[in-house]
């Protein structure tokens, strides 16, 4: 796939948007998963340009019973750390690249 802004980047992993704004604010986006739940971020300055993204993952309501779900809950957590730090990747390198800015990514 051809990514040529962050938006295409969290889309194509899967994150819905929550709440966008067309210049200057922030856009929220979320992905669920069985245990946990991230919140991406993204700070755009007034020419509509992202300038920073963070992520925060919090635990849905849904606790483990036992210790098999227990690791299926950590394997959860570690696959979608992995998975920020691969859309924070792309973002970075997206935004240091000149025209034509594009990048082959998922």
């Amino acid at each position: 796939m051809k990514a040529t802004n962050y938006n295409q980047v969290l889309r194509a992993r899967g994150f819905v948007a929550r709440e966008l704004s067309k210049y200057q604010g922030t856009n929220v986006y979320e992905k669920e998963h069985k245990f946990n739940k991230v919140v991406c971020t993204v700070i755009k300055d007034s020419h509509g340009k992202a300038q920073s993204m963070t992520f925060n993952i919090y635990n849905t309501l849904k606790t483990p019973k036992n210790m098999e779900e227990f690791r299926e809950a950590e394997f959860d957590r570690g696959f979608l750390l992995k998975e920020i730090n691969v859309i924070h990747a792309a973002f970075e390198k997206l935004k240091g690249m000149k025209r034509p800015k594009y990048l082959y990514c998922f």
